[in-house]
């Protein structure tokens, strides 16, 4: 009992401050029936080793694209896919291979499980030496580095060793395990001249990590990996350099999610208006777009930029308005989750003529709002006000980035 009453309390507290809970989501499920099959038939092809296309969602501001974002994680999650939900910012902002494996290695989640996802899914692997040997398979035939075959033998070799093999997955999202340590334990089992260790910057390794992350996972029993990037439109803040970069790995996560076998499937929101001031006119980046120079980014193919601008030109999947009865089923579980969590009964008051163009998530926010009032006095009429957020629209700089992202 009281277990619920704290969940019940948490989904209120993250409702009022207008960020999704995974109670909440559950409680509330999405009217976006539209979006959701299309996001179904995706799971379906990855799961099976077919390829697809990313997907890419848009919305006003507040109108529930983290709450969409946040209910289809718990969707890939009960379908046995490895998630991983991340939000575009300074801390983040998708123009480095090298810094997005390791904010999407930081918040890997594995299905029914807490703690590190890659941790939690390799117990299991050695009670399936099948698959660890199909692991193997893949990654000689992949184009990946020799380095991430090394790493597998070993791992495959070294099962007593758990000090190494915690190295290796380490590896795996991000964190190297030194060269000269791998030609070391090669060389105890006479395998060092199989593999070519010689390699390039550790940030343009980070795709081939992603990528046999996603198989190890599918080794372990899991069906791939779903990346979430929320918040894309945080790039317009960033130097045209930065983006140049951005459009990039874009390219390359609509090229990896077209491979068959792959195991990943990138899923992008985004406010509407963002191509449009960004993109296409205002800034105009798709005219003003040259590829990146070799090793200043991730060394992609240059046709990688064109790709992912053209991904966000593609007609997203749009969040349509949820109707009034629909707004009114979620008014009235909303209301059920804050009666739970504080055990008195709130009515409903009149929804006012001003609210019929606010977003879901302002209206939400009121009617929390005023049944926190009427909880202290149930007879108290409240009236709430307020006011839209205005952000920022300063450019970030290089430098700025760089502080905050090294690759090194």
């Amino acid at each position: 009992m009281i277990r619920d009453i704290v969940t019940a309390r948490n989904a209120i507290e993250a409702l009022r401050a207008g960020v999704p809970s995974r109670h909440a989501v559950s409680q509330l499920g999405t009217t976006q029936h539209t979006i959701k099959d299309d996001f179904q038939t995706a799971l379906e092809s990855v799961g099976s080793g077919r390829a697809t296309e990313p997907l890419v969602v848009s919305a006003d501001f507040g109108h529930g694209k983290s709450h969409l974002l946040e209910y289809f994680q718990d969707m890939a999650e009960r379908d046995q896919f490895v998630t991983s939900y991340n939000v575009v910012s300074p801390e983040m902002p998708l123009g480095s291979g090298h810094v997005v494996l390791k904010a999407i290695a930081e918040a890997a989640r594995a299905p029914g499980r807490t703690g590190k996802a890659i941790r939690e899914v390799a117990t299991g692997l050695d009670a399936n030496p099948a698959a660890l040997a199909g692991l193997r398979q893949w990654a000689e035939k992949a184009d990946i580095h020799d380095r991430f075959r090394a790493l597998l033998h070993l791992y495959e070799e070294f099962r007593a060793d758990e000090e190494l093999r915690m190295r290796i997955l380490e590896d795996f999202e991000g964190k190297p395990l030194g060269v000269t340590v791998i030609r070391q334990k090669l060389q105890e089992i006479r395998q060092a001249a199989l593999y070519d260790l010689r390699a390039p910057r550790n940030p343009l390794l980070a795709h081939d990590r992603i990528r046999v992350l996603a198989q190890f996972f599918r080794a372990c029993g899991c069906k791939g990996i779903v990346v979430f990037f929320d918040e894309l439109d945080r790039m317009a803040r960033f130097t045209k350099r930065q983006r140049f970069n951005a459009y990039e790995e874009l390219g390359w996560w609509r090229e990896i999610a077209r491979t068959t076998g792959a195991g990943i499937l990138p899923v992008f929101a985004m406010t509407t208006g963002f191509v449009v001031t960004t993109v296409t006119d205002g800034k105009n980046d798709e005219s003003a777009f040259v590829p990146s120079n070799a090793g200043v980014s991730n060394n992609l193919d240059p046709q990688y930029g064109r790709l992912g601008i053209e991904l966000l030109k593609a007609e997203p999947a749009r969040l349509e308005s949820p109707t009034p009865e629909q707004q009114e089923e979620v008014r009235y579980r909303i209301k059920a989750i804050y009666e739970q969590a504080y055990g008195d009964a709130v009515r409903l008051l009149p929804i006012p003529a001003s609210d019929v163009h606010k977003s879901i998530r302002w209206k939400i926010r009121r009617w929390i709002t005023e049944w926190d009032l009427m909880r202290y006095d149930p007879s108290y009429q409240p009236e709430v006000e307020g006011d839209d957020v205005k952000f920022g629209d300063g450019e970030i700089s290089d430098a700025e980035l760089e502080r905050e992202n090294s690759d090194s």
